[in-house]
């Protein structure tokens, strides 16, 4: 694997820091290139204060930011969020040194080390090259398939309702009453305008928000395995219309990460799937017997659990949850637990997993390093 760093200033310490990890990618047999098109990830060097954007040309790029902190924090975990946002990354590594400054010109001082990603983990761990790196790996090697490819091939019956997506509408509402909703995260607050065009030509996103629902719902004219599910970055609290906030899903195309979308005419051309899409189109095509599917950021008692911290939208992460559910007694009717990130819970309908896991959720996520 290729990858390159970005870096516009220099920090004694901090450079340390990362002159390390990048021997360890070097030790492992990946190497540096200067070429845009030829890396898979870019190792961003910033700032705390001023952080830097790497504008990357594709999706395909997974970024991660690197930076020192060396004064206190009340609250460290909402700062590495906040840094995670504003340099648009997949990862970011704060790196929280336990002595000032460098200790000798050939030895760091211990440090504690944060990772924060888009779905809200944050877990850490001690300074260690070789740990650093396993972390980063299965993040900055996976697949996305987040692309959508839109047809406007909706039959007319399902252009303004159908009773499947009724029954997503008004579970969005209850899992908002459940408290496991969290509100969209206000990108105004922390990114320009221009930023969030960026954001929106790379991944189609228009807000940051958590868990998302579908349901099965067979149409003839389209295939046998079409599927309702609401729509990125919008608040399931409130799911609107057809086309905008919920949107048919008829297949997934792996080979080149994109998700077939059925539209009616007066679509949202800005609207996209949730980024779990391809996800839950394995699992429907695994289990027939599966008839809805509910991620929240959650967690309850003696689940699975998967074990790479794999980002969402990954091929990685669909295929690991699809081999959890099998080994499960009932894929059916069966709850996994995704590693720093919540749960995926497959049943019969929306409301039999209502059913089971109301006053079973734990609202806070366990991080494990």
């Amino acid at each position: 694997m290729k990858f390159m760093i970005y870096q516009n200033d220099k920090q004694r310490l901090r450079d340390a820091y990362c002159a390390q990890i990048v021997r360890q990618w070097e030790k492992e047999g990946h190497s540096r290139t200067s070429d845009p098109d030829e890396a898979k990830f870019v190792l961003n060097v910033t700032d705390i204060d001023s952080p830097q954007i790497y504008r990357r040309r594709s999706r395909a790029i997974f970024v991660v930011s690197v930076v020192v902190l060396q004064k206190c924090c009340a609250d460290l975990r909402t700062l590495c969020y906040r840094m995670l946002v504003r340099t648009l990354s997949n990862l970011l590594i704060c790196i929280v040194p336990q002595k000032k400054g460098l200790m000798e010109s050939v030895q760091l001082p211990p440090a504690r080390v944060y990772f924060t990603t888009p779905e809200a983990g944050f877990y850490s761990a001690d300074f260690d090259a070789p740990a650093i790196y396993r972390k980063m790996l299965p993040i900055v090697g996976a697949h996305l398939a987040i692309a959508n490819s839109f047809s406007v091939d909706l039959p007319r019956a399902y252009w303004k309702q159908s009773a499947v997506v009724d029954q997503i509408q008004r579970h969005g509402k209850k899992l908002d009453e459940l408290g496991v909703l969290p509100a969209p995260f206000p990108l105004k607050r922390f990114l320009t305008e221009e930023d969030i065009e960026h954001l929106y030509r790379l991944f189609q996103v228009k807000g940051l928000s958590y868990g998302n629902l579908s349901a099965r719902e067979t149409i003839p004219q389209l295939n046998e395995r079409t599927f309702w599910m609401t729509a990125r970055g919008i608040d399931k609290g409130h799911i609107g219309r057809i086309g905008q906030d919920v949107l048919l899903v008829k297949g997934v195309d792996e080979a080149q990460g994109v998700i077939l979308i059925s539209v009616p005419p007066d679509y949202d051309p800005k609207a996209r799937v949730s980024v779990d899409a391809v996800e839950h189109a394995l699992i429907y095509r695994e289990f027939p017997e599966v008839g809805a599917i509910v991620h929240i950021h959650a967690w309850m008692e003696n689940v699975c659990g998967t074990q790479q911290n794999y980002p969402c939208g990954t091929i990685e992460l669909a295929r690991e949850v699809v081999s959890l559910l099998r080994r499960t007694d009932n894929p059916a009717c069966a709850v996994v637990g995704l590693k720093n990130h919540g749960l995926t819970i497959t049943g019969p309908s929306l409301e039999a997993i209502f059913c089971r896991i109301e006053g079973r959720l734990i609202r806070e996520v366990p991080m494990v390093a």
